[in-house]
C-alpha cells in the first residue's frame, strides 16, 4: 500500500511509547474506582484469594467456591493472581485498577507488533492498537477489578500469537524446532484457565498462518488454492495439532472433573433458547447489529443489557443481523485470496464473537460491551484498511477531501477517548454505577437488590428499604431480596417484620440456607423454642442433602 503515511519515517518505539500514553489517559480515572458488585465474591470475601493453604483448590473447584457461592467459571490462573494481589496490598483499589490498566495497554503494545509484523504497515498497526486502547466499549473489562479475567486471558493469548508468528518468522529452522513455538504452546492453557473464551486462539492461530504463508499464489489463483485445498488443510491441522489437543485435554475436563454444573448450558432449565440452536442463531444476528452500534456510536453504554429471543427470521432486526452476518462473511471470503487485512480482520471479528455467540454453547447472557474487547479489533482492522485505501484513491486524484477523511478519522477518535473517560467515572463506586445501570435496566432484579446492599452498608435504611421492597416488586418468588430486607428490620431492631420476610424467604427458597440462622435466633428471643427446632432440622436435613 503506497500512500503519504509511508513517506512518515517514525520508529516502532515511538508508536509503542505514544500507544502507552493513550492507553493511560483513557483509563487513568479508573484508580480512585472503589471495588464493588462481583469483586465482592470473586475477590474481597474469597477465602481461596486470602489464605494460599486454598491453593490447590484454585485448581478443583469453581472459582467462587471460595466466597461459599457455585459457578461453572474455573480460573485458576485469574484466581492465583487475584490472591498475589491481595497478598500484596489487601483491599487497597487502586493497586487492582492499576494491574487491569497494565495488562490492557500491554495487550495494545502486542497487538500492534502482531499487526506490524504481519502486514509491514506500522499505520494501520497503530491506529487498530489504538482504537483497541481507547475504545468506550472496553471500560467494561478494565474499570473494575474482576474484569482482569478479559485482559488477563487475551494477554497470555496475544503473547501467544506472537511467539508463533516469531517462530514462522525464523526461516533458519522449521517451526517445530524453534522454541518460541512451544513457548506460544504454554500461553494456550494459561489463557484458557484465565478465561474460558480463550478456546478460540487455535482460530487465530490457524489464521494468521494462512495470511502469513509466502505461496502467495495459492491464494491468489482460485484454481490453485481449491486444487491445494488438501495440502493447506493438512498444514493447518499440523501446525495447529497440539493446540487443538489442548483444546480437546480442556473440555474433557469441563465436561467431567471440572463441569460444576452446566459447562455446555449455563441455564438452569432447559427453554425455548437453550434447547434450539435456530433460535439461538436468530437471536445472533438480533444482537450482531446492536454490537455494531455500540463499536460506532458508542453513547448508551451500560451493564445488564437483555433482549427478547428471535424466534423467526420475520422480524426488522433479525433480517439486518442477517444481512450484516452475510456481508461480512461475503467480503472476508472475497478478500481472502488477496490476503487483505480486511480479509483478515473480517474474520477475527466473527472468530472473537464465536465464544459469546450463544449459538454453540448457551451462556449466562445475551450480550456484554466486555465481550467485545477482542472483536473490536478485527472490524477495525478491517476499517482503517478500507480508509488507507480511500486515502490512496484520493491521493491519486489530489482530491481535497483527503483533509476531510481524516479530520473525521481524529474527531472520531477523539470523541472515543472523550467518551471512555467519561464511562469511568460511571464505574467510580457503586451507588454511581447501579444508578446509572437502573437508568437502562429498570427492571434488573440484581441491580435493585445490590444498590439497596449498598444503602444498607452506608445505613441509609429508607433508600434501602425503599429498594429491597422495589426488588421484591420486580421478582417476588425470590429469596434474596426478602432475606437482605429482613437483615435491614433486624438492624432496626423490627424483629416482628424480619421474622416475616425471613419466613417468606424460606418459603420460597427452602434451600436458601443464609436464612435459617437469623430466623432460628428470633424463634428462640421469642421463647419458641420448638419452632427453632423444628427449623434447625429442616437447615441439616438440607444441608446433608446438598
Amino acid at each position: 500500500m503506497i500512500d503519504r503515511f509511508k513517506k512518515i519515517h517514525i520508529s516502532s518505539a515511538f508508536c509503542a511509547a505514544s500507544l502507552v500514553l493513550f492507553g493511560f489517559v483513557a483509563f487513568a480515572n479508573t484508580l480512585p474506582n472503589q471495588m464493588f458488585w462481583d469483586d465482592n465474591d470473586f475477590i474481597l470475601n474469597n477465602q481461596y484469594v486470602k489464605d494460599w493453604h486454598y491453593f490447590p483448590q484454585m485448581f478443583s473447584q469453581n472459582i467462587i467456591a471460595g466466597s461459599g457461592l457455585h459457578s461453572n467459571y474455573w480460573r485458576p490462573v485469574l484466581l492465583t493472581v487475584f490472591a498475589l494481589e491481595w497478598h500484596a496490598w489487601q483491599t487497597y483499589a487502586p493497586l487492582y485498577h492499576a494491574i487491569n490498566l497494565i495488562f490492557h495497554i500491554l495487550n495494545g503494545l502486542l497487538l500492534f507488533f502482531i499487526l506490524y509484523r504481519l502486514f509491514r504497515n506500522k499505520f494501520l498497526a497503530f491506529f487498530t492498537a489504538l482504537v483497541f486502547l481507547i475504545h468506550p466499549v472496553q471500560a467494561e473489562a478494565v474499570s473494575y477489578a474482576n474484569s482482569l479475567g478479559d485482559s488477563l486471558s487475551v494477554f497470555f493469548m496475544f503473547s501467544g500469537l506472537w511467539l508463533f508468528l516469531q517462530a514462522l518468522k525464523d526461516t533458519t529452522k522449521k517451526y517445530y524446532k524453534n522454541w518460541r513455538y512451544y513457548l506460544a504452546l504454554l500461553m494456550y492453557p494459561l489463557a484458557l484457565m484465565s478465561k474460558e473464551t480463550a478456546i478460540i486462539m487455535p482460530a487465530f492461530l490457524g489464521l494468521i498462518w494462512l495470511f502469513f504463508q509466502d505461496n502467495a499464489v495459492l491464494f491468489k489463483n482460485a484454481t490453485k488454492l481449491w486444487k491445494n485445498i488438501n495440502k493447506i488443510i493438512y498444514g493447518l491441522f499440523k501446525v495447529l495439532a497440539l493446540f487443538l489437543l489442548i483444546a480437546g485435554i480442556y473440555l474433557v475436563l469441563r465436561t467431567t472433573v471440572l463441569n460444576f454444573g452446566g459447562t455446555f448450558n449455563l441455564y438452569q432449565q432447559s427453554n425455548a433458547f437453550s434447547s434450539s440452536v435456530i433460535v439461538r442463531i436468530l437471536t445472533f444476528f438480533k444482537i450482531l447489529s446492536v454490537y455494531l452500534g455500540l463499536l460506532f456510536w458508542p453513547q448508551h453504554l451500560h451493564m445488564e443489557r437483555s433482549l427478547p429471543w428471535a424466534a423467526s427470521l420475520a422480524h426488522v432486526d433479525v433480517i439486518v443481523g442477517f444481512i450484516i452476518f452475510a456481508a461480512i462473511l461475503a467480503l472476508a471470503v472475497w478478500q481472502f485470496r488477496k490476503k487483505s487485512p480486511l480479509s483478515f480482520g473480517l474474520f477475527w471479528f466473527l472468530i472473537a464473537l464465536a465464544p459469546t455467540s450463544n449459538i454453540a454453547v448457551p451462556i449466562n447472557g445475551l450480550l456484554y460491551e466486555h465481550w467485545l474487547y477482542v472483536p473490536l479489533v478485527g472490524m477495525f482492522l478491517a476499517c482503517f484498511y478500507i480508509i488507507f485505501e480511500l486515502q490512496k484513491k484520493l491521493e491519486e486524484q489530489k482530491s481535497i477531501m483527503i483533509l476531510a477523511l481524516w479530520a473525521a478519522v481524529v474527531f472520531a477518535l477523539a470523541g472515543f477517548l472523550l467518551r471512555t473517560i467519561s464511562r469511568n467515572f460511571e464505574w467510580r463506586d457503586p451507588i454511581t454505577f447501579y444508578r446509572q445501570t437502573l437508568e437502562y435496566s429498570p427492571g434488573s432484579y440484581r441491580i435493585v437488590n445490590n444498590l439497596a446492599m449498598e444503602y444498607a452498608a452506608r445505613h441509609e435504611n429508607a433508600e434501602a428499604e425503599s429498594y429491597y421492597k422495589r426488588a421484591i416488586q420486580i421478582d417476588p418468588p425470590l429469596a434474596v431480596a426478602h432475606y437482605n430486607l429482613g437483615n435491614l428490620y433486624v438492624y432496626e431492631a423490627r424483629l416482628k417484620e424480619a421474622q416475616n420476610e425471613y419466613e417468606i424467604s424460606l418459603q420460597n427458597d427452602p434451600k436458601f440456607f443464609y436464612a435459617y440462622g437469623p430466623l432460628i435466633q428470633i424463634y428462640v428471643s421469642q421463647g419458641k423454642k420448638d419452632q427453632a427446632k423444628v427449623l434447625y432440622n429442616q437447615y441439616i436435613n438440607y444441608s446433608q442433602a446438598n
